[in-house]
């Protein structure tokens, strides 16, 4: 006769200190037994339980549901999430049989309500933990390229696309009016690729007529043409070979050089000018330009097969005159660029700055530029005043007003955001006391708290 290995008492006390919820009931939904990891997960006392049907405590709303009569009404094993006792539980419940004849149920119920927060908590720290590399890998950004403005909404956007796309090697258009800064988005598409490494090389195709464009583009062998040399010269497509080739205003390709160049990218491998050899190459193509591609498309000045190749990623750059939080800061930002490379220590007046920034800014980054530089070496005073402004600017408030004309995505909230910035920046050039701002203002410094965090104006 085997020994028994325990007592009734010991395995009850066994049961009773599982981690696990044990409840048994009869084939009726009678409680029998229910172990203390049942009281703490549920909550309620073994004897107030025991005797009584589990019925009871869904018709007093104790238990959302009963797994114990699912399980006598289905006749197997049943697994359900509960919410009891403000707790999120997981239960099994498994009928058990005596012959043919059901004799109970037994319910086995965990508390996962702490693992629940947990893998919430684990989600947030991803996220987190996301948000951090992205706010780094831009941080990291303008720290390599000064050149950078990327403070309005539009321009983030755009700036998130492009470390978005960056590791991968599909091509990308680019577009947007001349000026904006497709070369810099380009060079940061290749700054944060896998072959950040290898060469980056731009051809300006709109610079060069189309027969040199070719060689340019492809290389010649000795002798191909008059004037083409007695050694090899390599094409810009072949010295790009592992890295990146960016093609400026490719829309100045004629349709033969886009057929040649699309072949080269179909088949990996191209011919230089008067050779046979194939000679196999490997590129990201990021190609730029001010046209709308597609209606070239439309109207046969451009190859269809090539436009779907080239804009895999479609980047869009808005003009200056979109992205007028970026105004005040490039201006600043060239300022003391000019400011250095003419070793000078010139300012700029509030006022004159206003012009600047209600200025509509046609030719986009490259006039800011060009026009910030000018008003530096022109001055001979160490301030740059409102009468220093060139003619087209001076009227700096109607221009302001004048690219609603043109433009008609802007609402009277945007208007009106953009004039209350200013009036914020201006009046910080004055002073930096938050509650000598308000005064000035009338207002209240929580109110120019507020206002400053509104705009995203770093209060100094």
């Amino acid at each position: 006769m085997t020994e028994k290995l325990f007592t009734y008492e010991e395995f009850q006390s066994l049961i009773d200190s599982s981690y696990d919820g044990i409840h048994i009931t009869d084939d009726k939904g009678v409680t029998r037994f229910y172990n203390k990891a049942c009281e703490e997960i549920e909550g309620i006392n073994k004897e107030d339980i025991i005797g009584r049907s589990v019925q009871e405590f869904v018709d007093s709303s104790v238990y959302p549901e009963s797994i114990t009569l699912e399980a006598i009404k289905q006749k197997k094993r049943v697994n359900m999430f509960q919410h009891i006792n403000g707790k999120l539980v997981m239960a099994s419940a498994t009928p058990f049989y005596e012959g043919a004849r059901m004799k109970g149920v037994i319910v086995n119920s965990r508390d996962i309500t702490s693992l629940n927060t947990l893998q919430s908590d684990l989600e947030d720290a991803k996220r987190i933990s996301r948000n951090y590399h992205m706010e780094l890998e831009q941080m990291k950004y303008r720290e390599i390229d000064s050149d950078l403005i990327a403070r309005d909404p539009e321009m983030e956007k755009v700036i998130k696309m492009v470390m978005r796309v960056a590791p991968v090697k599909s091509s990308v258009l680019i577009q947007g009016e001349p000026g904006v800064g497709k070369s810099v988005i380009a060079h940061l598409l290749h700054s944060y690729s896998p072959v950040k490494d290898m060469p980056f090389m731009k051809l300006d195709c709109g610079a060069i007529t189309e027969g040199l464009l070719e060689a340019e583009l492809f290389g010649h062998e000795p002798g191909a043409f008059i004037g083409s040399g007695e050694t090899v010269r390599k094409g810009i497509l072949e010295l790009a070979d592992g890295g990146t080739l960016f093609l400026d205003e490719i829309d100045a390709l004629s349709i033969s050089l886009q057929s040649k160049l699309l072949t080269a990218l179909q088949e990996g491998q191209f011919t230089r000018i008067g050779g046979s050899e194939k000679i196999p190459v490997d590129v990201r193509i990021i190609a730029a330009t001010n046209k709308n591609l597609e209606n070239l498309v439309k109207e046969s000045g451009f190859r269809e097969e090539l436009y779907y190749r080239l804009s895999v990623i479609p980047i869009n750059i808005p003009p200056l005159r979109k992205r007028r939080d970026d105004i005040y800061p490039l201006v600043m930002q060239n300022l003391k660029k000019v400011n250095e490379k003419y070793a000078m220590d010139t300012r700029i007046d509030p006022k004159a700055m206003d012009c600047l920034i209600g200025y509509h800014w046609p030719g986009n980054v490259r006039e800011l530029e060009n026009i910030v530089e000018r008003l530096v070496v022109t001055t001979s005073d160490s301030v740059i005043d409102y009468e220093h402004i060139p003619f087209e600017i001076k009227n700096a408030q109607i221009e302001s007003l004048s690219f609603m004309n043109t433009d008609d995505s802007y609402s009277l909230n945007d208007i009106m955001a953009h004039f209350e910035k200013q009036v914020l920046l201006n009046v910080m050039e004055v002073d930096e006391d938050v509650n000598s701002m308000a005064k000035k203002l009338k207002v209240d410094p929580t109110t120019i708290r507020r206002k400053f965090h509104k705009h995203g104006i770093k209060l100094k």
